[in-house]
């Protein structure tokens, strides 16, 4: 199917469609089980639009000007119904409901997205030197609250992070870096630097090439988006918006009430709040906070307290659902005291992106006191610090279920610290973790996980005071986390073994299965997420299911788990006779392929489109590396998945490199260098345009790792990071090495047409992938494509869904008309690939002396003549090995299912399955053999048959003539 984008900001107002939102609200509190569902009362409609005026009425007719002045006036029932448009101010609701059925709603009109900033558009810029420009700020530009000047805290005691302040600066949606010297700034784009004195804020930042006064430059002034001032509103629903750019400070540790957490939405001590369907990205630290704020420790001391924590008809019992979280310096999702409740569903990645928090509180999800809780069905990636985790259950949090999560590049994958539980870890999928850890912590019981590469699994210390509570209710008593025990049940485990019995720390471990699981692969899309791996069975079977009965009561806690495990990740039922190792019910012997995002049943927001600019070059384009560490091989960095890596670990070689075959001269503006934990202390960035000479185009001896964007701006061919000192012992490790420009020139490339006959909107694409994001930031809406021109050399290949997938259509020359073609505004995603001026490298079977074909079908000798659909492009990996791209569609040649399977033209990048060994015979003949299982290609049939890697030996069908054509 195809993915349609939302629509864009328009101004509407006066639509009725309170009977659509007032329905779409009953349905969604419907889906609560927890909650009662009485009718919804028949309350006012407010309207918001950006044609209003805050002095009307706030009818359809005569909308309000700002949401904040609808939420002075909104009462129990009222729905607040926002038109889109771009509003920027702190939304502070008055009051709250008075029960579920006379709740106060917030919701987007659906007219088209409703973007909520915290910041605000900045003019006025002069150039200070080179690509630095400067802007000074009076203190009336911020008001009350100036973030330039609002230092981080960082642990207790009133210290605070060295450099950082709740500020920020963006260009065309992009956060920029801060940094602590002018000097800094002025030797890397996208950094920035400012000083306040005098009533006066001087920001300096590095634009790169760009102006930002003909861009759209903004800097964040308002510390939370959605929040109110009143203390503990309950009833209030937040749904469908866009939150971006919240000014927030660091909330560590959350003891003090300066240091309270304050997310870009907030519920601020509330009650039975609904967030849901929105998407909140660069928060300055915080996402969305669930709590009362600080612990009771200070936020309970006399004369302090505002609601106790034993009062759980006060606060808590939130459902945050269906959000899509990103860039929030320090947390996604955050609750000290969130008793019962529900964080369901969300997507949330790139936590501390920056890598500039590295302190006690940083996690995509962190809660404290969520006793009674549910964390389910979230998907959270690449999260960053030293001292963080995808999951982090802090203090309390007794009788919490996390189930069915998928956690992917986080420093620990799930952590839990001084609780005594009972916590259940079920089902969930936890994949390139660095750890799982505990610390201090007892009662927790892990079922029907899979844990693959997820390094070691630390059940640390030897106990502290901590609370355990009278169960259903937050009664606490005290006693010491000492004599520790945990349970591990039916987990299917590679990579990492799981804790023995130690001092003070007893494991019951039944049913667990290790080494079952081999050639695990994701796929990652901005829509979907994709898990095949092979399985081997023949260790799994008498396991049997996990029931409250079997664990039995936690000690001190008085309860068992929160639930028996009846069901697997996606809700299917677990056939108590014939229990399968970790969380999928239906996983086979063998190949197995699982979609596991988005959930069925839930509609979750994509990530919005990536902010304009230059292209990433990096993607399509071929890497080669001095060393690459097993499967960690060099076109992991630049497959534009943040989550595979490369890795010279082992390689003993301060002096290993990676480098970007770009394929023909760009002019290269920066370079993005996301770094593993194994990062580069010292590098050079060099450049040439014969992989043979090389000159520095940048080069430090300070680096810190994490993300870091450093200048080019040189003309060249070939890329590539030379590292000179490693910060560990494990060499060098990148996740990403993108390149940003543009071709040598200007941008050439095919031109996409609106319109028919070469009119209306039309873009020009370079060599490389176009995703839907990057189809809409070069301004081609989704299924618009009526037309395009394919200058000679060039071959487009569309798709009719996003991620590359669906019905798949090549043009190699012009086409005035897609509705002649069948595919008019039917293309969702494109590849752009460079044909070399028609030639390339053919491949003739001696099986039949007929030339081997690729495309969307399966690669077979069958061809008399030479076509584009014959020819290759031969990619020297090193080390006598090769990888074959296709010039059909511009993918390189895959052994699929290791090798089991007829090999086919479809991988964007090449790694392990696509990389052959060549080999050349007595008589001239080249034979390929995978290095993915070490057989031999074939021409099976005569020739008759699709190439498999399948054979042990040499003989006629294992020769090919290669030859330029």
């Amino acid at each position: 199917m195809h993915h349609r984008s939302s629509r864009p900001l328009t101004r509407a107002a006066g639509r009725r469609l309170l009977g659509a939102a007032v329905a779409a609200l009953a349905l969604t509190i419907g889906a609560v089980p927890q909650l009662a569902t009485p009718a919804a009362a028949a309350g006012r409609a407010i309207h918001v639009a950006k044609n209003g005026n805050d002095s009307g009425p706030g009818t359809a007719a005569q909308p309000y000007l700002t949401i904040n002045r609808a939420a002075q006036e909104a009462l129990p029932a009222d729905t607040v119904i926002v038109h889109a448009g771009l509003y920027r101010e702190t939304v502070k609701p008055a009051r709250g409901g008075s029960d579920e059925a006379n709740r106060i709603t917030y919701t987007n009109a659906g007219d088209g997205e409703v973007v909520i900033k915290g910041s605000e558009e900045v003019n006025g810029w002069t150039r200070a030197s080179g690509n630095v420009w400067r802007v000074t700020l009076p203190s009336s530009f911020f008001g009350a609250y100036n973030p330039f000047a609002a230092r981080q805290p960082n642990g207790g005691g009133g210290d605070f992070f060295p450099v950082y302040t709740a500020g920020d600066v963006y260009l065309d949606e992009l956060a920029y870096r801060q940094k602590g010297t002018l000097a800094e700034v002025q030797s890397g784009p996208e950094t920035w630097y400012a000083e306040v004195s005098g009533g006066n804020t001087t920001i300096q930042a590095n634009f790169g090439s760009a102006d930002p006064n003909a861009r759209l430059a903004e800097v964040n002034v308002r510390r939370q988006v959605f929040a109110p001032d009143a203390w503990g509103l309950g009833y209030v629903t937040v749904r469908g918006f866009t939150v971006k750019h919240a000014a927030n400070i660091y909330s560590d540790f959350p003891s003090s009430p300066t240091r309270s957490q304050a997310g870009a939405i907030s519920v601020n001590g509330g009650l039975r709040w609904i967030i849901e369907n929105n998407i909140v990205v660069n928060a300055r630290t915080i996402g969305i906070d669930i709590g009362l704020g600080n612990d009771e420790w200070a936020g309970n001391r006399p004369g302090n307290t505002r609601t106790h924590f034993h009062n759980t008809g006060l606060y808590g019992s939130h459902i945050v659902r269906n959000n899509y979280i990103a860039r929030s310096g320090q947390s996604g999702i955050a609750g000290v005291f969130s008793w019962n409740s529900d964080l369901l569903y969300n997507r949330i990645e790139d936590t501390n992106y920056r890598n500039e928090f590295s302190g006690a509180e940083t996690a995509p999800i962190k809660v404290h006191y969520m006793n009674e809780g549910l964390i389910k069905g979230n998907y959270i990636r690449n999260s960053q610090g030293g001292n963080s985790a995808g999951i982090w259950t802090d203090w309390g949090n007794q009788n919490v279920r996390v189930t069915g999560n998928i956690v992917i590049n986080a420093p620990w994958g799930y952590y839990a610290e001084a609780v005594f539980g009972p916590i259940l870890v079920d089902n969930n999928v936890f994949i390139g973790n660095h750890d799982i850890r505990t610390l201090d912590a007892t009662g927790i019981v892990f079922a029907n996980n899979l844990f693959v590469d997820n390094g070691n699994v630390n059940i640390d210390g030897g106990g502290r005071e901590a609370y355990y509570f009278q169960p259903g209710t937050m009664n606490e008593s005290t006693a010491t986390t000492s004599t520790q025990r945990f349970h591990w049940y039916n987990n299917l485990v590679q990579g990492s073994t799981l804790p023995n019995n130690a001092t003070g720390k007893t494991h019951v471990k039944e049913g667990n299965v290790s080494n079952a699981v081999s050639n695990v692969r994701y796929t990652a899309t901005n829509t979907q997420l994709q898990l095949t791996f092979d399985l081997n069975t023949a260790g799994i079977s008498g396991l049997t299911p996990v029931t409250r009965a079997r664990v039995g009561t936690i000690p001190l806690a008085g309860e068992s788990i929160a639930a028996d495990v009846t069901t697997d990740y996606f809700g299917g039922a677990i056939n108590a006779g014939n229990v399968m190792a970790g969380p999928f019910a239906g996983a086979r012997n063998g190949a197995n392929s699982f979609t596991l995002w988005p959930p069925a049943g839930q509609t979750v927001p994509n990530p919005p489109a990536p902010p304009a600019g230059e292209t990433n070059l990096s993607l399509g384009a071929r890497a080669l590396a001095s060393y690459q560490d097993g499967t960690l091989t060099a076109d992991k960095a630049i497959d534009g998945n943040a989550t595979s890596r490369w890795s010279s670990d082992h390689s003993n070689d301060n002096s290993a490199w990676i480098q970007v075959d770009l394929g023909s001269s760009f002019t290269v503006s920066r370079a993005v260098l996301k770094w593993e934990a194994a990062y580069a202390r010292a590098y050079k960035v060099q450049v040439s345009d014969n992989a043979t000479q090389w000159q520095d185009a940048y080069s430090t001896t300070t680096a810190t790792g994490g993300t870091e964007t450093v200048p080019v701006n040189r003309t060249a061919r070939y890329v590539r990071m030379q590292g000179v000192t490693p910060n560990t012992a494990w060499g060098y490790s990148l996740y990403e090495f993108e390149l940003y420009g543009q071709p040598a020139g200007g941008v050439t490339g095919p031109t996409v047409y609106g319109s028919a006959d070469y009119q209306g909107t039309a873009a020009t694409l370079a060599v490389g992938n176009y995703d839907l994001a990057q189809l809409q930031a070069a301004g081609i809406a989704n299924d618009t494509i009526s037309s395009l021109r394919v200058p000679s050399g060039y071959t487009v290949t569309g798709y009719a869904d996003a991620g590359f997938a669906g019905t798949a259509w090549t043009f190699a020359a012009d086409t005035p008309n897609l509705v002649a073609t069948g595919n008019n505004d039917a293309i969702s995603s494109l590849r752009v690939t460079a044909t070399g001026g028609g030639t390339g490298t053919t491949l003739r079977s001696r099986a039949n002396n007929l030339y081997v074909t690729a495309g969307s079908a399966p690669l077979i000798a069958n061809a008399g003549t030479v076509g584009t659909a014959q020819r290759f492009d031969v990619v020297d990996l090193g080390g006598g090995n090769v990888a074959l791209r296709a010039k059909a569609n511009g993918m390189y040649v895959c052994a699929e299912n290791s090798g089991a399977a007829a090999l086919v033209a479809n991988r964007a990048s090449a790694g392990p399955w696509e990389t052959f060994q060549r080999i050349t015979n007595a008589n001239g003949t080249v034979s390929l053999r995978a290095t993915i299982n070490n057989k031999y290609v074939t021409a099976p049939g005569g020739g008759a048959q699709p190439l498999i890697a399948s054979s042990d030996t040499v003989g006629t069908a294992e020769q090919f003539d290669l030859a330029t054509a």
